[in-house]
């Protein structure tokens, strides 16, 4: 009996079942790693260290943890800013901030304020 099978191709189906076995599970690692990578902070308002934040988003290190920033243009408006953000000044700029309902929609160093002329709340820098 050798080893590739001379024994009625046991030892073959042995390889070639554990040859498989391995490559299953390398295909499934695989696939698991592009998820665990979407739990980087990418979205805006989202707490970031320099080179963090993705989607075109700057990392504003002088805010509270960091702080994952897209400009906008108009305060309380929502058109340019991504879902379930609003346009608020932050630290005398206008930037896409979260929207909340509470205190505890925002994380630490952030508090649940109105924006200007409309009836939003914002994570907003507390002050």
């Amino acid at each position: 009996m050798d080893m590739l099978g001379a024994a009625g191709g046991r030892p073959c189906m042995s390889l070639t079942w554990m040859h498989m076995r391995s490559t299953w599970w390398l295909l499934a690692s695989l696939a698991v790693l592009p998820l665990l990578a979407c739990d980087s902070s990418d979205a805006v308002g989202d707490s970031c260290g320099e080179g963090t934040c993705t989607d075109n988003l700057e990392c504003r290190q002088e805010f509270p943890g960091g702080f994952c920033a897209q400009a906008c243009e108009q305060e309380g408006v929502r058109g340019g800013c991504p879902e379930d953000t609003v346009c608020a000044t932050q630290l005398g700029t206008l930037l896409c901030s979260p929207v909340c309902d509470s205190q505890d929609d925002c994380r630490d160093g952030y508090a649940c304020n109105g924006v200007s002329g409309t009836d939003i709340k914002a994570c907003r820098i507390k002050i």
